[in-house]
């Protein structure tokens, strides 16, 4: 079930007859949308967060041990994990305003909630892959599937952004 399902059946009394009412429901439609969206990218970058606050543990241990090369490499995969968890917290929303110049209907929606269904699953494994990481003992190799991780994140947020920009049948680019 995915998180606009949930949103519905939480839906009390009073906004199940509100839903009766013409033009309401549509309204409400929208506002939905909106935070089923900010709702899973919170949960996506927070996710992200989790892993780049245990980064900075890590950071710290190699800092302690003096190895220079794996501080530098994981101070670069830090800020690059910073870059993508700004793109998923300021990524476009989900929906189409009114005046919006790109409209975005019902079926490209449906994409899109698939796309960050993806993006969260990826966020999941990411976290996870770094559990391993942290268990283990300090080394550069350790960060390729981390970073094969962050990539995969990103490419889904891109065609994300292209679904959205309605690039997606190579439309746009």
């Amino acid at each position: 079930m995915d998180i606009k399902e949930r949103a519905r059946e939480q839906l009390n009394w009073l906004e199940r007859i509100l839903h009766k009412i013409p033009g309401f429901k549509g309204y409400y439609e929208k506002e939905l949308r909106r935070d089923s969206d900010r709702l899973q990218r919170d949960y996506i970058v927070k996710q992200m967060r989790k892993v780049k606050t245990g980064m900075n543990k890590v950071i710290q241990a190699a800092a302690r041990g003096k190895d220079f090369d794996l501080l530098r490499e994981y101070d670069l995969f830090t800020k690059d994990l910073d870059k993508s968890i700004g793109a998923i917290r300021y990524a476009d929303q989900g929906y189409s305003g009114f005046f919006d110049l790109v409209k975005i209907r019902e079926a490209e929606l449906d994409k899109v909630y698939a796309q960050d269904a993806l993006i969260m699953e990826a966020a999941e494994s990411f976290s996870n892959e770094f559990q391993k990481l942290a268990a283990a003992p300090l080394e550069l190799t350790g960060l390729a599937p981390l970073r094969a991780g962050l990539e995969q994140i990103a490419d889904l947020l891109e065609q994300r952004t292209a679904l959205l920009k309605g690039y997606a049948q190579g439309e746009g680019k």
